[in-house]
């Protein structure tokens, strides 16, 4: 009679058990389906550094890309430097940028690079972004950096 008692009891806790997990996962899903237990948002970019060979500001077929250069990215709109981690581009020139804010509204970023000794920049030094979450969705946007030999 016992072994019919305890396994009368253990099913019950498991059905229990079972019931709460249930509840519990749709509880979580439903939170953060509505953005209410995740009130930051994501933001990502990438940046593509090259050597201008002739200084016009744009990417050329001929033209190599530049790696081993340090991407940053600040919040200008509330004096925050290097609200993601600084980013290296890799041998093709290119850096992957990410970002993750308390807050979407009220935020303008900056994305610079950081000049490699012997260069001088031919693009703009800082690229304003407005990180416009709803307007974006699904696209990522490119933040190109040319730089041209000093010699």
């Amino acid at each position: 009679m016992s072994k019919l008692f305890e396994l009368f009891l253990g099913s019950i806790l498991m059905t229990i058990f079972a019931i709460a997990l249930i509840v519990f996962s749709a509880l979580h899903y439903i939170l953060r389906l509505g953005g209410i237990a995740d009130a930051g948002c994501d933001w990502h970019g990438s940046a593509k550094t090259w050597v201008d060979s002739n200084g016009d500001g744009t990417v050329n077929n001929a033209e190599p890309p530049l790696g081993e250069v340090e991407i940053h990215v600040d919040d200008f709109q509330n004096q925050f430097v290097d609200v993601g981690w600084p980013a290296i581009t890799d041998k093709n020139g290119e850096a992957r940028l990410n970002v993750l804010m308390p807050a979407c509204s009220g935020v303008l970023l900056e994305v610079y690079a950081n000049t490699p000794q012997g260069y001088r920049m031919t693009t703009k030094p800082r690229i304003e972004v407005n990180p416009d979450v709803w307007g974006s969705l699904g696209t990522e946007k490119v933040y190109y950096f040319g730089f041209i030999s000093d010699q």
